[in-house]
């Protein structure tokens, strides 16, 4: 007995529908499973990043932007994108640690972008007053104290200040910067470039008290009576220190430091927040940078009544998206260890950055929106798209009605992500949520109804048999555009095996594209139903998509295409001699070489000279009419159209009816395979228009009934 196979996952996308013909899956679950393939693709797109430098650096700057900036002498607009997130390039430059660099590409050939370095000669590139950037929120009046002028207050106190906050340091010593000031000699980081660098807190006119000591001068009591919130950022020593004098705000942890949470940085008192060295013990600037901007965004959400949540895990860096072609112990190797205990080397001349920018690999990825005209309409990447589909479907239902789902994102995605699986669960929900299908899609839905009912089917096995092992499965297509090589077709197959059968029935492809699960359903039951009456165990498909989806649907059956058979046993009736044709693959054959093999034999054998263009095979283009998008948009389905037909000047020869008619539409010369094999003024007629949906219903009962008609073949 035919198992119908209801598995959710790749291909078409969710499997989810029930044998009863109605959808198992609740709305609850479908909208889970929309969730989940846009979580998938926001967590592995690399279409807006980030690289791998970015993903590794603490307070992600964009370095992967920068550098390409400096490599085309944009240095200025290059030192304005480390700003947007490092106010502090000057200081970064010379004591970063560089984890930008350890997992940088570029190891996999040689050695890392000296990405520290750039940043190092832009911020001193810099003529006149430092650009600061010094755009702010609105107003508030709340106020917020930072004790502790330290690399982790510095970015904390810069961070609430544009956030609208008043804000006034507070440190011990006499001078603004910590360990920058008092602990890194001048050897390593130049007194005139921390000035330069800390001269945006009086830019942004930040209220400044050095020389005041936390527990000497004021207390903690004191300081939380006026201020809102408020940040302790005292460095290592000095959270010892406070937690020495017995402030009762305060408790140690374990490792004798400020207890608070690591991510964050509540201490457990309301509105008093803990971070840097005091909490963590001593780690390097970038880190204590990062970790005062995670404290000076905690203290914005508890003033603002938010909830103090952070996507992912604070403390752990984002995942890579490029991974290296290396092992560890060869990137290890490879790696650049920062010296900060050895003098500051000479800094980089305007050639040398932009040779290191031209060293950059570039690790940017927009190949599926470069090639699909689908994704260049709607959304700047992948993940643009899986953010408003997550959000809701109910203002994007025209979009997701948009795709081709045509696989091509998934084959040039280089971690094979597929936006044609999302947009097909999202037709899902939009069915269940009544939002679909669309009022456009009235003349599909009536031909697969044609298609699902006994009017139009057919189901018999060999003329003067009542068996059959193998059957031709016609699919809707070639029925109802061409009733008289469907018929030839069957005719050639029953004369290579006088037993194979033939079942006409729609293949379900325009109830999966729609989003219509039970019309899937009925149609997978029907196919089983129909092999198990008649004893079935292969399926020889005439339609490309037919094959993709009864091979999904059956992995227990044989499923071939009629096209491998034909080029073992056809002799064409017609010679081309004199003829070129381009070969159009449809995307449904994309991942099946065997069917291209076979289709250049038979075009090859017809006399005819095969032309490759550069999307063929599994790069092939859609034609524009696999999502059923013709009505939806048919601004972009022509624009979709003729771009795969304008990959050539030749004629076209496809195997798929829906090809060969958008082609055609595109102004293409184009023929189907079959005229080719089987009319012999075929060429003079591939400019044709194609058949309407009432000589359509027609033709398949023409095919219908003139396969009843045929006669058990004579015996040779």
């Amino acid at each position: 007995m035919v198992q119908v196979m209801l598995r959710a996952g790749d291909g078409y996308g969710v499997r989810g529908t029930s044998p009863g013909g109605s959808g198992s899956d609740s709305p609850t679950a479908m909208r889970t499973r929309v969730i989940e393939l846009a979580g998938r693709m926001l967590d592995r797109c690399r279409g807006e990043g980030p690289a791998n430098c970015e993903a590794r650096c603490p307070i992600r700057v964009d370095a992967h932007l920068y550098v390409q900036l400096a490599r085309a002498g944009r240095f200025r607009e290059a030192l304005q994108t480390v700003r947007e997130k490092l106010p502090f390039p000057g200081i970064l430059g010379y004591v970063c640690t560089q984890p930008c660099e350890l997992h940088c590409k570029r190891l996999e050939l040689d050695r890392a972008i000296r990405i520290r370095d750039i940043k190092r000669f832009l911020a001193e590139s810099e003529e006149g007053e430092p650009e600061h950037i010094l755009t702010m929120a609105g107003s508030r009046s709340q106020r917020a104290a930072v004790v502790g002028a330290g690399p982790a207050g510095l970015m904390a106190a810069h961070d609430l200040r544009r956030a609208g906050f008043q804000v006034s340091i507070f440190d011990r010593e006499p001078q603004l910067g910590g360990c920058l000031a008092t602990r890194i000699p001048q050897w390593r980081l130049p007194a005139r470039v921390r000035a330069r660098d800390l001269s945006i807190i009086a830019a942004l006119e930040i209220d400044v008290r050095t020389g005041v000591q936390l527990g000497r001068d004021l207390s903690l009591a004191e300081l939380r009576a006026r201020h809102d919130v408020v940040l302790l950022t005292l460095g290592f020593a000095g959270g010892q220190e406070l937690l020495r004098s017995g402030a009762g705000a305060v408790e140690a942890s374990a490792r004798d430091t400020i207890k608070a949470d690591p991510v964050t940085c509540e201490t457990g008192e309301e509105g008093l927040f803990a971070a840097g060295d005091a909490i963590s013990g001593p780690t390097s600037v970038i880190d204590a940078m990062a970790h005062g901007r995670r404290a000076a965004e905690s203290a914005r959400r508890f003033i603002d009544g938010e909830a103090l949540e952070y996507p992912g895990s604070a403390t752990q860096p984002p995942p890579l998206l490029w991974k290296l072609g290396i092992d560890e112990s060869e990137r290890r190797r490879r790696q650049r260890t920062p010296l900060l205990l050895q003098p500051a080397a000479p800094p980089m001349t305007e050639r040398e950055v932009r040779g290191e920018g031209e060293r950059c690999l570039d690790c940017t990825c927009d190949r599926c929106v470069r090639d699909c005209e689908f994704l260049a309409r709607h959304c700047n990447s992948p993940r643009d798209l899986a953010r408003r589909v997550a959000a809701g479907i109910d203002d994007h239902v025209e979009t997701i009605y948009s795709c081709n789902i045509c696989g091509l994102c998934a084959t040039l995605c280089p971690v094979g992500l597929d936006t044609g699986e999302l947009m097909l669960a999202a037709r899902r929900e939009a069915v269940r949520e009544g939002l679909a299908p669309l009022p456009e899609h009235r003349q599909v839905q009536r031909e697969l109804r044609a298609g699902l009912s006994n009017t139009f089917s057919l189901a018999a096995a060999a003329p003067g048999r009542r068996r059959a092992r193998r059957l031709f499965f016609t699919g809707c297509e070639l029925p109802a555009t061409s009733p008289k090589q469907t018929r030839v077709l069957y005719e050639h197959l029953l004369r290579q095996d006088p037993r194979i059968g033939v079942l006409m029935y729609c293949c379900g492809v325009p109830a999966e594209i729609l989003g219509l699960e039970a019309e899937g359903a009925r149609a997978r039951e029907h196919i089983a139903a129909a092999m198990d009456d008649l004893g079935a165990e292969e399926l020889i498909a005439a339609c490309p998509q037919c094959q993709e989806m009864l091979t999904e649907w059956f992995p227990q059956v044989q499923v071939s295409s009629v096209w491998e058979v034909l080029a073992e046993t056809w002799d064409p009736i017609q010679r081309y001699d004199d003829l070129r044709f381009a070969v159009h693959d449809p995307c449904r054959s994309r991942h099946n070489p065997e069917v291209h093999a076979a289709i250049r034999t038979l075009v090859r054998t017809s006399g005819a000279e095969v032309v490759e263009t550069e999307y063929s095979h599994e790069r092939t283009r859609c034609c524009g009419s696999g999502g059923k998008i013709e009505n939806v948009d048919p601004e972009l389905f022509s624009k979709i159209a003729a771009r795969a037909s304008g990959q050539t000047r030749l004629p076209m020869v496809t195997y798929c009816i829906g090809c060969r008619s958008a082609l055609r539409d595109a102004g293409r010369e184009t023929i189907h395979l079959l005229d080719l094999l089987m009319m012999p003024s075929s060429v003079e007629h591939a400019l044709d228009p194609e058949p309407g949906i009432v000589m359509r219903l027609a033709n398949r009962l023409r095919s219908k009934w003139s396969i009843r008609r045929l006669a058990p073949p004579a015996p040779e």
